[in-house]
């Protein structure tokens, strides 16, 4: 049954945000809370059965008025909001950084499901904000963890023994204060560390995640095995559960943080300083060495400032933030985000001379044109009462050549080889994808036109059917995986040609495989021959093409003299990374002015 929350209750909680917000500087700014007063709408707001929480894609705090009331927690007003104030300012402070915590813990937490890793990430979160605010802002913290003691019913999981504790060295209070019975010595050392890894790593607490979670595992792994439950979810604690979830009117895919791609130093580092970084007094902080990272050596290792995880744990990560996407669009994602930083202007043909507007009339306008059309002043020229349709006017205009060339993008048509030799784009890196979409998109932001094809044996392909400006189903394609033997589909690259017209804009031909290239020189569906399609597509195209293809010898490939015979240049490369220095020197050798 839902109950109104008393007026005064909301009124004192409203009136503690401003003290909340100045617990952190003066200067902080948030929106006001969202006090959810009834068990329907913390249902509705994903909240049943929670305190308090906060949504990172918008930063919007939630406060479940009827939790509080069950567990007592009236005048912990100030400790709550500031609390969920710290997850917006200090830990996690954004999604890319949640992120990344989530990131560095899922490497020491192997083997325990994604909503573990969640849970100790919002632990760690808990703990250095809540210190902070209890140590230096003077919040009363200790309290709302003595009211949940006294809550916690049933046997208190393993985790919630150790994290307890950890609060009762950090505040410097007696055993039993907030942690429950059974705190072996055992525990009460892990405890200890754990207060030193958070007074140490508050001004970098991202270094000390991995720290937390190494010394955590022991207990979560035993709460999972023994299926009882965390204690700190059946508290409502979870406030970072959801955090990642978008707003009303948004979808997943719009609130996805940028820069996840890349690997953040504090998520691979050396471990041999592991534990030289904590200092025996509690509290105290060390020089922490520099240069500890190496150098790179494969996709997921090394210096992270050159390095970038695979595919798969890139989407690992976005689930972990409660989005829900699909595997294809975790995929797009990340080739676009990948491609980004090598992006450059396409080049563009000059034709012999631009076009400028002139002006030659007026014509009516009615109200079913574009307002934008609409000349407000001839249309006052013409009759000082302004009657839509009868009086109003729009220019119309000639055109004139003008002094300067015009640029006219050249249109790019990409063939992207998905036969079951190439790397599945949604697992591991692949090279192929990554180069196509840089292409694709440095050909859009010049305001070309991409035609994008991904093929593998007779009959498997998807394309765009023709030349679009629409980046999502570009990607869509170049970053999809068919699998299976290797033939080219001649039947698009003859279809596309076909009736192209000398007024079409210049294309430039793109095939991006192995020696599964030469299935170009086989003979169609009507048994025409490749050779013919291929030359005939070339005069068509005005603009060449290229092969660039994994070729170990380049000379050995026997289709090599016919392609160079019918106008394609051949780019070799003898390890598919390279493919992304061809991507970018394609743009700048064959399309420079």
């Amino acid at each position: 049954m839902n109950h109104a929350v008393p007026v005064d209750l909301l009124t004192r909680w409203r009136a503690e945000w401003p003290h909340a917000l100045a617990a952190w500087s003066a200067y902080t700014l948030l929106r006001d809370p969202h006090f959810l007063e009834s068990a329907s709408d913390a249902k509705k707001d994903r909240m049943a059965g929670e305190i308090a929480a906060i949504r990172l894609s918008d930063h919007s705090v939630f406060v479940n008025t009827v939790t509080v009331r069950e567990y007592g927690l009236e005048d912990c007003a100030l400790a709550i909001l500031a609390h969920e104030i710290g997850h917006h300012v200090y830990v996690p402070g954004n999604l890319t950084d949640n992120a990344r915590m989530l990131a560095a813990m899922a490497r020491m937490l192997t083997g325990l499901p994604r909503s573990v890793v969640a849970m100790c990430a919002n632990l760690y979160a808990d703990l250095l904000i809540n210190d902070r605010l209890q140590r230096r802002a003077g919040v009363d913290i200790a309290a709302v963890y003595i009211k949940l003691a006294a809550r916690a019913g049933g046997a208190p999981s393993e985790a919630w023994k150790v994290y307890t504790r950890t609060y009762e060295h950090l505040f410097r209070a007696a055993a039993g204060t907030m942690a429950p019975a059974g705190v072996t010595a055992e525990v009460d050392a892990d405890a200890m560390l754990i207060a030193r890894i958070v007074r140490t790593f508050a001004g970098e607490w991202l270094r000390g995640a991995r720290r937390f979670a190494a010394v955590m595992f022991r207990y979560l792994a035993a709460d999972e095995a023994a299926k009882q439950g965390h204690t700190f979810e059946s508290l409502g604690l979870s406030d970072t559960k959801d955090a990642g979830r978008p707003p009303p009117g948004m979808s997943d895919g719009e609130v996805v943080p940028d820069g996840l791609t890349s690997i953040d130093p504090s998520e691979l580092e050396d471990d041999d300083s592991f534990d030289a970084d904590i200092d025996d007094p509690l509290g105290e902080r060390r020089s922490v060495k520099s240069g500890d990272n190496v150098a790179p050596t494969k996709e997921g290792r090394g210096s992270p400032l050159r390095n970038h995880r695979e595919p798969y744990e890139y989407g690992q990560i976005l689930r972990s933030l409660g989005l829900d996407l699909s595997d294809h669009e975790v995929t797009a994602r990340y080739y676009r985000e990948r491609a980004l930083p090598h992006l450059l202007p396409f080049p563009a043909r000059r034709q012999p001379r631009a076009t400028e507007p002139l002006a030659e009339g007026y014509e009516e306008w009615d109200a079913g044109a574009p307002l934008e059309t609409l000349d407000a002043f001839g249309s006052i020229l013409i009759s000082p009462r302004v009657i839509p349709g009868v009086t109003t006017v729009q220019r119309v205009y000639g055109e004139t050549p003008g002094a300067e060339p015009v640029r006219m993008p050249l249109d790019l048509d990409i063939y992207v080889d998905c036969s079951g030799s190439m790397p599945h784009p949604g697992s591991t890196i692949s090279y192929l994808a990554l180069a196509a979409a840089i292409l694709a998109l440095s050909a859009l932001r010049a305001g070309a036109r991409v035609q994008a094809t991904l093929w593998s044996g007779a009959g498997l392909f998807e394309t765009s059917g023709g030349f679009i400006r629409e980046e999502k189903k570009l990607l869509g394609i170049v970053t999809g995986y068919i699998s299976g033997g290797t033939s080219f589909p001649l039947h698009v690259l003859r279809d596309t040609y076909a009736q192209r017209k000398p007024s079409d804009p210049k294309t430039h031909i793109v095939v991006i495989s192995d020696d599964g290239a030469d299935t170009m020189l086989a003979q169609d569906e009507k048994r025409r021959a490749g050779e013919a399609i291929c030359a005939e597509a070339l005069a068509q195209a005005r603009g060449g093409g290229t092969l660039v293809l994994n070729l170990p010898n380049v000379s050995a490939w026997r289709a090599m003299t016919t392609m160079e015979k019918l106008g394609f240049r051949v780019h070799a490369v003898n390890d598919w990374q390279r493919l992304v220095a061809f991507a970018r020197a394609f743009v700048r050798e064959t399309y420079a002015e």
